[in-house]
């Protein structure tokens, strides 16, 4: 009778202790998972490059301006999602896998702000660039530039140069100087082209940007 007692609990007690170690696996599973999907979503944005859209939003346009800070709303979204299921399961991870969401945590912090860093360097140097210059340009070499607009793109650079040149900071004389030398690169190129007047022109704002960049140079211990 006893036997038949022991055998009965047994037969009652399998499947309850074999329920309790399901779950205890389906949940293992579920927070496992949950880390997995947290630490591919900060490894992969830390790897990720500017989209088309911020490039483009960087030139200035509303509309992709607009796009850009949907997908950046979109991205914290996400990455509030996983965040928030791998903390629902905070209390069934080890400690160094405690620490390892920490320091996730940490690490896509860091990525957005080096992503929103670029993002405003490029589109400062964009808008300034545009702005200088006077016209939209796609190619850094500015071959966007035909020989038509050489002499006027000249004197409009150097003029809007002249006017800005106090609200420079070191890192836009840098800008400047690059474009400035883009400039002269893409002169040379096209000068068969150019008839005399335009290269009169050409030589009398080559000559009023060394005196601009003179003066502020030595007002700004800039290198001439």
């Amino acid at each position: 009778m006893l036997k038949k007692i022991q055998i009965s609990f047994l037969a009652l007690a399998f499947p309850l202790l074999f329920s309790c170690n399901s779950g205890g696996n389906d949940q293992a599973a579920k927070s496992d998972a949950a880390y997995t999907e947290y630490r591919d979503l900060v490894t992969d944005f830390e790897e990720d490059t500017l989209s088309e859209v911020e490039l483009r939003a960087m030139r200035g346009s509303d509309i992709d301006s607009a796009r850009w800070a949907a997908l950046t709303a979109e991205r914290e979204q996400q990455y509030e999602q996983k965040r928030q299921a791998v903390e629902q399961d905070l209390d069934q991870y080890p400690p160094e896998r405690k620490q390892e969401i920490q320091d996730l945590d940490d690490r896509y912090k860091r990525a957005m702000e080096t992503r929103e860093k670029q993002y405003e360097e490029a589109s400062h140097r964009y808008k300034l660039r545009q702005q200088l210059l006077g016209i939209e340009i796609e190619e850094d070499d500015l071959s966007d530039i035909v020989p038509e607009e050489m002499a006027t793109t000249y004197k409009r650079f150097v003029d809007n140069v002249a006017e800005e040149a106090g609200k420079f900071e070191e890192r836009d004389w840098n800008l400047v100087e690059g474009w400035w030398s883009s400039l002269g690169s893409r002169y040379r190129s096209i000068e068969p082209n150019l008839d005399q007047q335009a290269r009169t022109a050409i030589e009398q704002a080559q000559n009023r940007y060394k005196e601009i960049r003179q003066q502020y140079a030595s007002q700004n211990n800039l290198e001439e």
